[in-house]
């Protein structure tokens, strides 16, 4: 059975441009709190780490040289597609975090993200 398949970048990783430090990327770091906080619903997807440095060959396969940003979250073809879902190589796809965490409630029960208006939380 195809699943959405979920990229993340692996950390923490150096950057050689900013030598002796360390990094991690917040918007895949969002998302791992999510899964760690949810796993049986984190088992439902197929959630690939990759690694910092370009090449990210892992994604060049799936959505062409011109699509390596992560996170992302490649759309299985046999459910219904979001509006704003992008396409590259016949792959629909979500790049944007706050979007791929309304899918993950919306496709793959996890909780919804709380809807935060003026004065809230």
């Amino acid at each position: 059975m195809p699943w959405d398949q979920l990229f993340l970048l692996e950390r923490p990783f150096a950057d050689p441009a900013l030598p002796g430090r360390q990094f991690y990327c917040w918007q895949c770091l969002l998302l791992e709190g999510l899964l760690s906080a949810f796993p049986s619903r984190a088992a439902r997807l197929n959630v690939r780490r990759i690694s910092w440095a370009r090449p990210r060959a892992a994604l060049i396969e799936r959505l062409g040289q011109d699509h390596q940003s992560a996170p992302v979250l490649i759309l299985e073809k046999e459910s219904p597609l979001p509006e704003n879902a992008k396409y590259a190589n016949g792959l629909a796809y979500v790049d944007e975090p706050f979007a791929i965490l309304h899918l993950l409630a919306a496709r793959h029960g996890f909780p919804a993200p709380y809807p935060r208006t003026a004065g809230s939380l």
